[in-house]
């Protein structure tokens, strides 16, 4: 075997199975790990390598096939879990799961499908959002104190600075949404709300650099939501952050469907980040 095949042989590491190919994953580069790790196991449920029922590799062994860290696997194994792919069992490894219907069988292969699966999960994740973050802004309405009220507005002048200078503004969303649920002073709610925003990283992300007049409009929405507050308006409050996660959701839904010209014109011209 040449060098170049020996190396290449070297970042590809198996488990054998019974009857059939072991799990093989490679090195992630350039794309997020959670793409990169979905994308790898869709190919595995693809072909048969893994079936449902089948434990994955432990973290350590997941580490070095990935070559990263822990806290990297463990949010790639937590987007697995949220596509409903893997589910884990107390005191053993995480395990293959069916969902039904199988959307695999619906789909195509490679990054679309992934795109496909994760445009699944996100909306179904922005419903259970819509609900809990529509309660958070209304109880914030009737409960936040004046220091909540200025972290809030703290967190969403962040936002419109970053969105005037042409910066991704991930961070500082979450931050603002968390600050509105803790406002609720509903801890359950507040943890609950910080945890979901989290989820949906790669998707927004993608749909900021993307979608011309996204920032502007999320900037507006958050204005509308912090004014509701400040009157001490519930539902006024609710119904703003309602329409703010809606519009989020009609993005995702439609994304796919835009003129690929259009769609690329920013990325063309790429944000900046820090």
């Amino acid at each position: 075997m040449s060098t170049k095949g020996k190396r290449a042989a070297s970042r590809r590491v198996g488990i054998p199975a019974a009857g059939r190919p072991g799990i093989r994953l490679e090195r992630a580069h350039r794309r997020s790990l959670s793409e990169t790790v979905l994308e790898q196991f869709l190919a595995q449920l693809r072909n048969g390598s893994i079936r449902p029922g089948d434990r994955l590799p432990g973290e350590h062994e997941l580490m070095h096939m990935l070559g990263v860290g822990r806290s990297s696997v463990r949010e790639a194994l937590r987007g697995l879990i949220t596509l409903g792919l893997v589910e884990t069992r107390p005191g053993r490894r995480a395990v293959i799961v069916a969902r039904s219907p199988n959307p695999l069988t619906h789909l195509g292969s490679g990054a679309d499908v992934a795109d496909a699966l994760q445009k699944w999960a996100v909306l179904d994740l922005l419903e259970v959002r819509e609900s809990l973050e529509g309660q958070a802004a209304a109880l914030a309405a009737e409960r936040a104190t004046p220091l909540d009220l200025v972290t809030i507005e703290r967190h969403g002048l962040e936002i419109e600075r970053r969105v005037d200078a042409g910066l991704t503004y991930f961070r500082e969303n979450t931050a603002l949404h968390t600050a509105i649920a803790r406002a609720s002073h509903n801890t359950i709610l507040a943890e609950s709300v910080q945890q979901l925003v989290s989820q949906v990283r790669v998707y927004r992300e993608r749909l900021m650099q993307e979608i011309r007049g996204m920032p502007a409009g999320d900037v507006d929405e958050h204005r509308a939501v912090l004014e509701a507050i400040r009157a001490r308006d519930p539902e006024q409050a609710r119904a703003a952050m309602v329409a703010h996660i809606r519009r989020f959701a009609e993005l995702v839904r439609t994304f796919d469907q835009q003129p690929r010209r259009s769609r690329r014109r920013r990325a063309a011209r790429p944000e900046r980040r820090d």
